[in-house]
């Protein structure tokens, strides 16, 4: 043979080549393949889809969801409770618009996290329902939901990272499933990019250097006319067919690419979620729900480049999370060992970040409820540990996995409920203890996954959905 291939070697070549060599990168079209394997619900589901919000850091139990006001007056908060649109249910004053969603939410306020409280370990446990150092290498829950249900999006992969950033990129895993079961992440860089610049963009959705549209539309006939050939009655390539169409199309789709595209949100919608980067992730993580879209996680960290700017940090200071070990309630730098080693943080602290979560949450709930999404979608609000209920030296709060706050919404979540509770100064756990695999276990439930079944492993072995965890019952 001379100067052309056979139709077997052009049907293997198609198959291996002809998206992940020139449209978008190679592992794409391999996990939308993978979602030809989901299978069905064995339990009645409360839930389609999952929305988690990861605020990285470690948000202060006391200074949101679990407020203290008779704790010890040196070691309270300032910022004293509110009141909520459920009688007798307070939040943290610094909160004022997610207070006013409190009918929507339940707040586990007897949440616990890794015995080691650091953030990889809680991070981990969060995202994948085991002990941080079990010996297993378990997948994460994103990756095993859409093992076994698919997505109702077939051109996006069904565990989508929004837009993926620095501690859950460093833990995550697909474990012994099928790489391609991994979560497929919008950003690039490690400790993020700024999502709420006009030039941002998804960088696997943007055609390789010198493949325009007319090259693409090229391609695609091309293409086609091989589905017209006897080729595709090979057995292990007919399964295949679709799923590089929907590569196209995820270059191609109107659907698709308004998934992504902000600017297609009015003014109003824009202000309401804000405009910033949690804003826009935020909004992001709306917009992927309602393209169908199974599993999403939302992952927040201000990105580097806005440290230095007004409000967001000093010069050579380090990127912004809730880890508030110096000045939790300066609204200024925060002193303590991180300004001596001339990382210091400008506009970390509580008072300044505060605001840009109490809007952006209160928002996304609110528009996830207008539209009709929110009760078929799960919401977990989580981060990965909570603080200490004494301040150190440095006026801050150091890492602590004894007691901590999540909360839930939508899928049936009974609104207005606060479960579990911790004592007068909100380290320990005095009621109702749960733990990650306990948060993992619930999202299963509510998906209607039968986790008694148990996963099995390439060699047929069975494995526990989670580390001994049991659903939270007051969420079902």
């Amino acid at each position: 043979m001379t100067g052309r291939f056979s139709e077997t070697e052009w049907t293997r070549r198609r198959f291996g080549q002809a998206v992940s060599a020139g449209l978008l990168g190679t592992g794409l079209p391999e996990m939308l393949a993978f979602e030809a394997a989901a299978g069905e619900r064995t339990i009645d589901a409360r839930a389609k889809q999952v929305l988690v919000v990861y605020e990285e850091g470690g948000i202060s139990q006391m200074d949101s969801w679990d407020p203290k006001p008779a704790a010890p007056i040196d070691h309270r908060s300032p910022f004293v409770p509110m009141s909520t649109s459920v009688p007798g249910v307070q939040f943290s004053s610094l909160m004022p618009m997610i207070a006013q969603q409190a009918h929507r939410l339940a707040v586990v306020r007897s949440m616990t996290s890794a015995e080691a409280p650091s953030h990889p370990n809680g991070c981990k446990e969060f995202f994948k329902g085991y002990r941080f150092n079990a010996p297993l290498d378990f997948p994460d829950i994103g990756s095993v939901v859409t093992h076994l249900l698919g997505t109702d999006c077939p051109q996006l992969p069904g565990y989508v990272f929004c837009p993926g950033v620095n501690m859950p990129n460093a833990v995550t895993s697909p474990g012994f499933l099928p790489a391609a079961r991994a979560p497929w992440k919008l950003g690039t860089r490690g400790l993020g990019e700024n999502v709420a610049d006009p030039d941002w963009k998804v960088a696997a959705l943007t055609p390789q250097s010198g493949l325009n549209h007319g090259r693409m539309g090229n391609r695609q006939r091309l293409l086609d006319d091989l589905d017209r050939t006897n080729s595709l009655a090979i057995e292990n390539a007919r399964p295949l067919q679709q799923y590089y169409v929907n590569a196209f199309d995820l270059l191609t789709s109107p659907r698709v690419q308004n998934a992504f595209d902000l600017s297609s949100e009015t003014d109003q919608m824009r202000d309401r979620y804000g405009r910033d980067h949690r804003g826009c992730c935020y909004l992001l993580g709306r917009k992927l729900i309602e393209a169908g879209v199974r599993f999403v996680s939302v992952t927040i960290v201000q990105p580097p480049d806005l440290v230095g700017r007004p409000n967001y940090g000093q010069p050579n200071g380090v990127f912004l999370n809730w880890d508030h070990h110096e000045g939790i309630y300066n609204n200024g730098p925060c002193g303590g060992p991180q300004g001596m080693r001339n990382q210091e943080r400008y506009g970390l602290p509580h008072p300044v970040m505060m605001p840009s979560l109490d809007r952006s949450f209160s928002a996304l709930l609110e528009d996830l409820s207008q539209r009709g999404l929110l009760d078929e979608t799960l919401v977990c609000f989580v981060t990965e540990m909570g603080r200490t209920p004494r301040m150190n030296k440095w006026a801050g709060r150091d890492h602590w996995g004894r007691a901590m706050s999540i909360a839930f919404a939508g899928a049936g979540v009974p609104g207005g409920t606060i479960i579990g509770a911790t004592d007068v100064e909100g380290g320990e756990v005095i009621d109702r203890r749960y733990t990650p695999a306990d948060y993992a276990e619930t999202i299963y439930h509510k998906l209607g996954i039968e986790t008694a079944a148990r996963l099995k492993k390439a060699d047929g072995r069975p494995v526990d959905f989670s580390d001994g965890g049991k659903p939270i019952v007051e969420v079902l």
